[in-house]
Protein backbone atom coordinates (compact mmCIF):
# COMPACT_ATOMS: atom_id res chain seq x y z
CA UNK A 1 0.00 0.00 0.00
CA UNK A 2 1.10 3.37 -1.38
CA UNK A 3 1.36 6.47 0.79
CA UNK A 4 -1.30 7.99 -0.85
CA UNK A 5 -3.50 4.75 -0.62
CA UNK A 6 -3.02 5.56 2.79
CA UNK A 7 -4.18 8.86 2.92
CA UNK A 8 -7.18 7.86 0.60
CA UNK A 9 -8.24 5.64 2.92
CA UNK A 10 -8.00 8.00 5.42
CA UNK A 11 -9.99 10.99 3.85
CA UNK A 12 -12.61 8.47 2.91
CA UNK A 13 -12.90 7.29 6.91
CA UNK A 14 -11.99 10.40 8.76
CA UNK A 15 -12.89 13.08 5.90
CA UNK A 16 -9.61 14.69 5.71
CA UNK A 17 -5.82 14.12 5.50
CA UNK A 18 -2.59 15.75 5.65
CA UNK A 19 -0.51 16.61 2.81
CA UNK A 20 3.13 17.02 3.83
CA UNK A 21 5.27 19.41 2.26
CA UNK A 22 3.49 19.56 -0.53
CA UNK A 23 4.35 23.37 -1.06
CA UNK A 24 7.57 24.44 -2.13
CA UNK A 25 9.60 26.98 -0.07
CA UNK A 26 9.88 29.29 -2.79
CA UNK A 27 6.54 29.59 -3.50
CA UNK A 28 5.38 29.61 -0.31
CA UNK A 29 7.70 32.63 0.05
CA UNK A 30 5.80 34.17 -3.16
CA UNK A 31 2.65 33.38 -1.48
CA UNK A 32 3.53 35.55 1.68
CA UNK A 33 4.36 38.15 -0.41
CA UNK A 34 1.24 37.95 -2.42
CA UNK A 35 -1.09 37.95 0.35
CA UNK A 36 0.31 40.78 2.51
CA UNK A 37 0.28 42.62 -0.71
CA UNK A 38 -3.52 41.61 -1.13
CA UNK A 39 -4.69 41.80 2.73
CA UNK A 40 -3.00 45.76 3.12
CA UNK A 41 -5.18 46.79 0.49
CA UNK A 42 -8.63 45.51 2.43
CA UNK A 43 -10.59 48.00 4.20
CA UNK A 44 -10.60 47.93 8.19
CA UNK A 45 -14.49 47.01 7.66
CA UNK A 46 -13.88 43.83 5.92
CA UNK A 47 -11.91 42.48 9.19
CA UNK A 48 -14.66 43.93 11.71
CA UNK A 49 -16.99 41.33 9.36
CA UNK A 50 -14.74 38.37 9.70
CA UNK A 51 -12.98 38.63 12.75
CA UNK A 52 -13.41 34.46 13.76
CA UNK A 53 -12.30 34.48 10.16
CA UNK A 54 -9.86 37.18 10.50
CA UNK A 55 -10.06 37.69 6.27
CA UNK A 56 -12.05 35.95 3.83
CA UNK A 57 -10.44 37.29 0.66
CA UNK A 58 -11.48 35.75 -3.06
CA UNK A 59 -7.77 34.83 -4.29
CA UNK A 60 -8.96 36.23 -7.43
CA UNK A 61 -7.67 39.43 -6.49
CA UNK A 62 -4.41 38.39 -7.18
CA UNK A 63 -3.50 37.44 -11.10
CA UNK A 64 -0.55 35.19 -8.96
CA UNK A 65 -3.31 32.76 -7.66
CA UNK A 66 -4.09 31.15 -10.86
CA UNK A 67 -0.31 30.11 -10.65
CA UNK A 68 -1.35 28.38 -7.36
CA UNK A 69 -4.78 26.95 -8.72
CA UNK A 70 -3.17 24.90 -10.99
CA UNK A 71 0.37 24.00 -8.70
CA UNK A 72 1.92 20.84 -10.32
CA UNK A 73 2.19 19.72 -7.15
CA UNK A 74 -1.06 20.07 -6.26
CA UNK A 75 -2.67 18.09 -8.95
CA UNK A 76 0.09 15.48 -8.90
CA UNK A 77 -0.86 14.88 -5.63
CA UNK A 78 -4.78 14.79 -6.01
CA UNK A 79 -4.16 12.15 -8.77
CA UNK A 80 -1.94 10.45 -6.61
CA UNK A 81 -5.41 10.02 -4.11
CA UNK A 82 -7.48 9.05 -7.07
CA UNK A 83 -8.57 12.00 -8.40
CA UNK A 84 -6.82 12.70 -11.77
CA UNK A 85 -9.06 15.27 -13.29
CA UNK A 86 -9.73 17.51 -10.67
CA UNK A 87 -12.39 20.94 -11.41
CA UNK A 88 -11.93 24.24 -9.41
CA UNK A 89 -14.39 26.28 -7.95
CA UNK A 90 -13.15 28.92 -5.53
CA UNK A 91 -10.64 29.99 -2.94
CA UNK A 92 -10.12 32.56 -0.27
CA UNK A 93 -7.29 34.29 1.49
CA UNK A 94 -7.59 33.75 5.41
CA UNK A 95 -5.59 35.62 7.86
CA UNK A 96 -6.10 35.30 11.76
CA UNK A 97 -4.48 38.23 12.64
CA UNK A 98 -2.48 38.24 16.44
CA UNK A 99 -4.46 38.07 19.23
CA UNK A 100 -7.89 37.01 17.31
CA UNK A 101 -10.60 34.68 18.33
CA UNK A 102 -11.26 31.31 17.27
CA UNK A 103 -13.20 30.33 13.89
CA UNK A 104 -16.16 28.51 14.95
CA UNK A 105 -17.41 25.04 14.28
CA UNK A 106 -19.29 24.97 10.89
CA UNK A 107 -19.25 22.35 7.81
CA UNK A 108 -19.36 23.99 4.48
CA UNK A 109 -21.49 21.27 2.39
CA UNK A 110 -24.21 22.52 -0.33
CA UNK A 111 -25.35 18.87 -1.64
CA UNK A 112 -27.16 17.43 1.38
CA UNK A 113 -30.66 17.11 -0.75
CA UNK A 114 -28.71 14.57 -2.76
CA UNK A 115 -27.90 10.84 -1.60
CA UNK A 116 -24.20 10.79 -2.79
CA UNK A 117 -24.15 13.48 0.51
CA UNK A 118 -24.53 10.43 2.54
CA UNK A 119 -21.72 8.28 1.24
CA UNK A 120 -17.63 8.10 1.77
CA UNK A 121 -17.25 10.20 -1.72
CA UNK A 122 -15.62 13.46 -1.78
CA UNK A 123 -17.99 15.69 -3.77
CA UNK A 124 -15.84 18.96 -2.98
CA UNK A 125 -13.00 19.41 -0.97
CA UNK A 126 -10.98 21.92 0.59
CA UNK A 127 -7.21 22.69 0.52
CA UNK A 128 -5.61 24.41 2.97
CA UNK A 129 -2.08 25.98 1.71
CA UNK A 130 -0.35 27.03 5.21
CA UNK A 131 2.08 29.58 4.90
CA UNK A 132 3.77 29.69 8.46
CA UNK A 133 3.96 27.20 11.08
CA UNK A 134 1.10 26.30 12.83
CA UNK A 135 -0.02 25.34 15.91
CA UNK A 136 -2.71 25.55 18.84
CA UNK A 137 -0.82 28.79 20.11
CA UNK A 138 -1.63 30.50 16.79
CA UNK A 139 -4.95 28.93 15.30
CA UNK A 140 -4.15 25.65 13.78
CA UNK A 141 -7.50 23.78 12.60
CA UNK A 142 -9.44 21.57 14.32
CA UNK A 143 -11.53 19.02 13.54
CA UNK A 144 -14.11 16.08 13.95
CA UNK A 145 -13.02 13.05 12.43
CA UNK A 146 -15.78 11.54 10.58
CA UNK A 147 -18.40 14.15 10.98
CA UNK A 148 -19.04 14.34 7.32
CA UNK A 149 -20.36 10.65 7.33
CA UNK A 150 -21.74 10.38 10.72
CA UNK A 151 -24.33 12.76 12.65
CA UNK A 152 -22.46 14.98 15.13
CA UNK A 153 -24.75 17.16 17.72
CA UNK A 154 -23.50 20.29 16.33
CA UNK A 155 -25.13 19.45 13.39
CA UNK A 156 -28.65 19.98 14.95
CA UNK A 157 -27.32 22.84 17.31
CA UNK A 158 -25.23 25.35 15.47
CA UNK A 159 -27.23 28.27 13.03
CA UNK A 160 -25.89 28.86 9.71
CA UNK A 161 -22.00 29.06 8.83
CA UNK A 162 -22.58 31.90 7.12
CA UNK A 163 -24.68 33.76 10.13
CA UNK A 164 -23.16 37.17 10.24
CA UNK A 165 -22.82 37.31 14.40
CA UNK A 166 -20.20 34.17 14.27
CA UNK A 167 -18.34 35.83 11.78
CA UNK A 168 -18.01 38.81 13.59
CA UNK A 169 -17.91 37.12 16.56
CA UNK A 170 -20.34 38.47 18.50
CA UNK A 171 -19.98 36.18 21.44
CA UNK A 172 -17.38 33.45 21.70
CA UNK A 173 -19.09 32.06 24.17
CA UNK A 174 -21.79 30.66 21.94
CA UNK A 175 -21.91 26.98 21.17
CA UNK A 176 -19.80 27.16 17.83
CA UNK A 177 -16.43 28.47 19.87
CA UNK A 178 -16.42 25.80 22.40
CA UNK A 179 -14.23 22.58 22.40
CA UNK A 180 -16.44 19.55 20.59
CA UNK A 181 -16.55 15.75 21.35
CA UNK A 182 -14.33 14.51 19.39
CA UNK A 183 -12.20 17.35 18.00
CA UNK A 184 -8.73 16.66 17.13
CA UNK A 185 -6.41 19.52 16.46
CA UNK A 186 -4.11 19.57 13.05
CA UNK A 187 -0.75 21.21 13.39
CA UNK A 188 1.34 21.90 10.53
CA UNK A 189 4.25 23.28 8.75
CA UNK A 190 4.58 26.21 6.57
CA UNK A 191 4.03 24.23 2.86
CA UNK A 192 1.51 21.94 4.23
CA UNK A 193 -1.94 21.68 2.68
CA UNK A 194 -4.58 19.85 5.17
CA UNK A 195 -7.08 18.37 2.44
CA UNK A 196 -10.34 18.08 3.72
CA UNK A 197 -14.50 17.70 2.59
CA UNK A 198 -16.44 20.14 2.51
CA UNK A 199 -19.07 18.06 5.01
CA UNK A 200 -16.68 17.52 7.89
CA UNK A 201 -17.42 20.01 10.97
CA UNK A 202 -13.89 21.99 11.06
CA UNK A 203 -13.24 25.47 13.42
CA UNK A 204 -10.05 26.71 14.30
CA UNK A 205 -8.38 27.96 17.34
CA UNK A 206 -8.03 31.70 18.04
CA UNK A 207 -4.46 33.23 17.05
CA UNK A 208 -2.86 33.92 20.60
CA UNK A 209 1.01 33.98 19.21
CA UNK A 210 1.73 38.04 17.93
CA UNK A 211 2.10 37.19 14.12
CA UNK A 212 -0.15 37.32 11.66
CA UNK A 213 -1.61 33.34 10.63
CA UNK A 214 -2.50 32.82 6.71
CA UNK A 215 -3.68 30.02 5.10
CA UNK A 216 -5.17 29.93 1.55
CA UNK A 217 -7.78 27.71 0.93
CA UNK A 218 -8.46 26.38 -2.45
CA UNK A 219 -12.26 24.57 -3.00
CA UNK A 220 -11.98 21.61 -5.61
CA UNK A 221 -14.16 19.22 -6.68
CA UNK A 222 -12.03 16.32 -7.22
CA UNK A 223 -14.47 13.67 -9.28
CA UNK A 224 -16.59 16.12 -11.11
CA UNK A 225 -17.02 14.25 -14.08
CA UNK A 226 -18.82 11.22 -11.93
CA UNK A 227 -21.07 13.83 -9.81
CA UNK A 228 -24.90 13.44 -10.34
CA UNK A 229 -26.09 15.63 -13.34
CA UNK A 230 -27.79 18.18 -11.26
CA UNK A 231 -24.78 18.94 -8.73
CA UNK A 232 -22.86 19.22 -12.03
CA UNK A 233 -24.99 21.73 -13.67
CA UNK A 234 -25.35 23.97 -10.49
CA UNK A 235 -21.58 24.14 -10.78
CA UNK A 236 -20.71 24.93 -13.95
CA UNK A 237 -23.25 27.74 -13.87
CA UNK A 238 -22.50 29.38 -10.39
CA UNK A 239 -19.00 28.56 -8.91
CA UNK A 240 -16.55 29.89 -11.78
CA UNK A 241 -15.57 32.98 -12.72
CA UNK A 242 -15.65 33.52 -16.70
CA UNK A 243 -14.30 36.72 -16.46
CA UNK A 244 -11.03 35.33 -14.26
CA UNK A 245 -10.88 31.90 -16.27
CA UNK A 246 -10.53 34.21 -19.50
CA UNK A 247 -7.85 36.23 -17.82
CA UNK A 248 -5.73 33.17 -16.90
CA UNK A 249 -7.30 30.66 -19.59
CA UNK A 250 -3.93 28.68 -20.18
CA UNK A 251 -3.98 27.41 -17.03
CA UNK A 252 -7.34 27.42 -15.86
CA UNK A 253 -9.36 25.79 -18.76
CA UNK A 254 -8.44 22.22 -17.64
CA UNK A 255 -10.08 22.99 -14.33
CA UNK A 256 -13.08 24.40 -15.46
CA UNK A 257 -16.24 22.48 -14.18
CA UNK A 258 -17.84 22.40 -17.56
CA UNK A 259 -21.56 20.98 -18.07
CA UNK A 260 -23.33 20.49 -21.73
CA UNK A 261 -26.07 18.43 -20.39
CA UNK A 262 -29.78 19.32 -19.81
CA UNK A 263 -30.68 18.35 -16.25
CA UNK A 264 -31.73 20.76 -13.90
CA UNK A 265 -29.38 22.14 -11.32
CA UNK A 266 -29.82 20.90 -7.66
CA UNK A 267 -31.54 23.29 -4.85
CA UNK A 268 -28.81 24.33 -2.62
CA UNK A 269 -29.40 22.93 0.71
CA UNK A 270 -26.45 23.21 3.43
CA UNK A 271 -28.41 21.65 6.57
CA UNK A 272 -27.94 17.45 6.60
CA UNK A 273 -30.80 15.40 6.56
CA UNK A 274 -31.92 12.46 8.70
CA UNK A 275 -30.10 9.94 6.29
CA UNK A 276 -26.90 11.43 8.24
CA UNK A 277 -26.93 9.37 11.36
Amino acid sequence: MTDYDRKRQQLDRDGFCLLEGIIAEGMVEQLREVTDRVIARQEAAHFARQRAQGSLIRVTEDPFMARLIAYPPILEALAGLGFPDPKWGSGFIISKPAGSPPLFWHQDARFWDDPISYTPRTIQCFLMIYLVDTTRHNGCLRLIPGSHLKRHRLHDALPDAHEEALSRADDIRHLAFQRAEGEVDVPVRAGDVVMGSARLLHAAHGNRSDQRRTNITLWYYPDFANLPEGIRAYLADTDFSPEWQAQHRDLLEPLRPAYEGDAAPIRLNRKPGPALR
